[in-house]
């Protein structure tokens, strides 16, 4: 996987690229929805591609193994980080669901114990992160993860008072910036409940998704409606991005492809099936999305147009 994992990418992407989802899905939080209806709906546009995804990845891995056992399909139950090769992302998903059902289940309680319950959930993660990891399905990093889903709705209420989001989203891009390179900061291996300097990187992360979004929404719409409905239709598409690409990757890399072309082919290769797939009856299944065309709720979450 050095396509995804080499010295550029880490530095890079790792401090924020997952983080970035989970803040999303609290900046776009509906205070109003049940917990069962939170189950229901994140059950339809989450669970419901990946366990499709896992069954049809897991037939062609399967086919690909000259011993089959008993722990290649306990792997594929028990998910989360036991999950690798083409399978590398989808712990994510699991993780998302929950930390997305803990929140609306902790959201009735006082702020101050929402936020307790995070960062209690963090600090065991740092002090025990192996035995995090292991629990199933990434349920385990799912609750150490509810604090970028709280930072997140916390940074949607204090939007209004920033006066000059632009210039703001670059101080906090720049300052991210040097905390990182003066290795004040390291990256995050989510899957791995792996979490970097204890507290530095997880406000590292926070201050550069905070930045992202402000950052996008000042330059998106002066970019125009084509421009913003393109996002938006990317944005749509992500889901199955996240859940294919590591078997593309795999493939690229079994055919011998140079690295740069790995790296590519694996984004540009689920993008086009997934802008495709969007537009046909089988996007709510392979998407977690309505089909391109049909009315749709407002957005909640950053990989799914459902509600």
């Amino acid at each position: 996987m050095t396509a995804w994992a080499g010295p550029l990418t880490r530095e890079t992407l790792y401090p924020w690229h997952v983080p970035l989802f989970f803040f999303l899905s609290g900046y776009f939080w509906s205070e109003n929805r049940t917990l069962t209806s939170e189950v229901r709906s994140r059950a339809k546009s989450l669970l419901l591609p990946y366990l499709f995804w896992l069954i049809v990845i897991a037939a062609w891995s399967i086919a690909q193994l000259d011993v089959i056992g008993p722990s290649t399909f306990s792997r594929l139950l028990l998910g989360g980080s036991r999950l690798t090769g083409p399978f590398a992302a989808f712990w994510f998903v699991t993780a998302l669901f929950v930390a997305a059902v803990l929140l609306r289940a902790v959201q009735r309680f006082p702020l101050w114990m929402q936020w307790a319950a995070g960062l209690v959930a963090l600090a065991v993660t740092y002090a025990h992160s192996n035995l995090v990891a292991k629990i199933p399905l990434a349920a385990g990093v799912a609750c150490a993860c509810l604090v970028f889903v709280l930072a997140g709705r916390a940074f949607k209420k204090l939007r209004s008072r920033v006066k000059r989001p632009l210039l703001t989203g670059c101080l906090l891009l720049l300052g991210s910036a040097c905390a990182i390179v003066a290795d004040w900061s390291s990256y995050l291996d989510l899957k791995n409940a792996k979490l970097g300097v204890p507290g530095v990187t997880v406000v590292v992360a926070v201050a550069i998704c905070a930045g992202m979004v402000l950052v996008a929404e000042t330059l998106v719409p002066l970019a125009g409606p084509r421009f913003a409905a393109g996002v938006t239709m990317l944005a749509r598409c992500g889901l199955l991005v996240v859940l294919t690409h590591a078997l593309v990757l795999v493939i690229l890399m079994q055919w011998g492809a140079a690295p740069w072309l790995v790296f590519a082919g694996s984004l540009v290769v689920p993008w086009l099936a997934a802008a495709l797939v969007l537009r046909t009856p089988l996007s709510p299944l392979l998407l977690g999305t309505p089909r391109a065309g049909k009315p749709r709720s407002v957005r909640t979450d950053p990989l799914s147009t459902r509600t």
